[in-house]
């Protein structure tokens, strides 16, 4: 049978494992952080580009702040969208004129 002592020496060499975990767990996160920001290389972003950083914080805010399903943000992208599509509907409209036109010319052969 265990006497007192051997639980207690179990117990304490357990807390001395689960601390070495521990610390082995924060260096390793802290790595990971350390490595993850000079990735991303924020603060050079932010040197380099101040304006654009904010944008980006404002767009963040916007977001986490629950903007994302706004009827503000359903009208911008309906707009958005209405505009980008534009320029591609005028260009594939043109090259399907520009193609019949084609066509047509080859269809009538050469005019002397």
């Amino acid at each position: 049978m265990a006497t007192d002592s051997d639980c207690d020496q179990r117990a304490i060499d357990h807390a001395k494992r689960m601390a070495e975990e521990a610390r082995a767990f924060k260096e390793a996160v802290a790595s990971q952080a350390e490595s993850f920001t000079r990735s991303i290389d924020l603060r050079g972003r932010v040197q380099r580009n101040p304006l654009g950083m904010v944008a980006v914080a404002a767009g963040v805010g916007y977001v986490l702040g629950g903007g994302l399903f706004s009827p503000l943000t359903g009208r911008l992208l309906k707009v958005g969208l209405r505009l980008a599509l534009i320029p591609l509907v005028k260009s594939q409209l043109s090259n399907i004129v520009g193609a019949a036109d084609a066509e047509s010319e080859r269809a009538a052969g050469p005019s002397f």
